[in-house]
């Protein structure tokens, strides 16, 4: 037995009326190891993505697996024994919950679609081991205690954690444990949360774009905190009106360059009022009111 076979066996036997269920997103396995695993746990196996336009990417999509008939501890631990060696490393999350299987799936399929900042409807992969943790730590948003409302035990594959024996490392999330509970309202991501989840590509392009201009490179310790300012300058930018990227980045890069000299300024003002009013692109409003001389050296953070 697995340290964490031994910590899953540990967790269910005090609770003889939860299940131990495993989300296995398809596309990670190749065709044959895919048939193979429908052919082994079809009839224990649910869609998780089930509704009618997510139809052409079922069966790649995630499926909730559990052990079936066999309930006890022993058919539970060997449920997990046996997943694991037909499908590796494909299961993301294995869940302990006492709603009944395929209530759960409908339950988390409901997760699946997620309205972002810009307004539209997104598909939401909540249950991967990048987009997960992020989740959970934004219990304020709507529809996320929700979707953990079920959940006693969250079990997580930890990204790039091999331990000494091979054996991929795990990270238990806590839900609330409520197995009166099934469905999830809509849920709604800020633009801090959809930031976390996409990577935040441009915050990271724009301090490397820093980094290249300032005289003196940004240490370890200064490049987190530049991090920071570019996504605070980013931040201000959307709340003033802003909504085209190129207008955002533009803003962020000057004022991480020139703040000291242009913050609080008339030329500045007059380039915001007229980029915002004139709807024309802020790097033609700045062109214009704003000279070389006006600006000082790069502002170091």
């Amino acid at each position: 037995m697995t340290p964490f076979e031994r910590l899953l066996v540990e967790q269910l036997r005090p609770l003889p009326d939860h299940r131990l269920t495993a989300i296995v997103e398809m596309a990670r396995l190749s065709p044959p190891e895919r048939r193979q695993v429908f052919d082994t746990f079809g009839n224990a196996g649910y869609p998780i993505l089930q509704q009618d336009h997510f139809a052409n990417l079922r069966d790649i999509g995630p499926w909730l697996f559990c052990s079936g008939e066999r309930t006890g501890l022993q058919g539970q631990y060997e449920f997990h024994h046996d997943l694991s060696n037909v499908a590796g490393d494909a299961p993301s999350s294995w869940l302990i919950s006492a709603l009944e299987p395929s209530r759960l799936a409908f339950h988390l399929g409901e997760a699946a679609i997620a309205r972002g900042p810009d307004g539209r409807t997104h598909l939401l992969r909540f249950y991967s081991e990048k987009a997960f943790p992020v989740l959970h730590s934004r219990q304020d948003l709507p529809g996320i205690v929700h979707l953990l409302a079920p959940i006693h035990s969250w079990w997580l594959r930890e990204p790039e954690s091999d331990l000494d024996d091979g054996e991929k490392g795990w990270r238990r999330y806590a839900g609330k444990d409520r197995a009166d509970y099934c469905g999830v309202p809509p849920i709604y991501l800020d633009q801090l949360c959809w930031d976390d989840l996409t990577g935040d590509r441009l915050s990271y392009r724009l301090v490397d774009l820093i980094d290249q201009l300032q005289v003196t490179p940004a240490t370890e310790g200064c490049h987190g905190k530049r991090l920071a300012q570019v996504r605070r300058l980013l931040a201000e930018a959307r709340r003033m009106g802003f909504r085209q990227q190129a207008d955002q980045s533009d803003y962020a890069l000057l004022m991480a360059l020139h703040d000291r000299a242009l913050r609080g300024g008339l030329p500045l003002q007059a380039a915001l009022k007229d980029a915002l009013e004139g709807k024309q692109p802020l790097a033609q409003a700045l062109k214009r009111h704003i000279t070389p001389t006006m600006l000082t050296s790069p502002h170091h953070v």
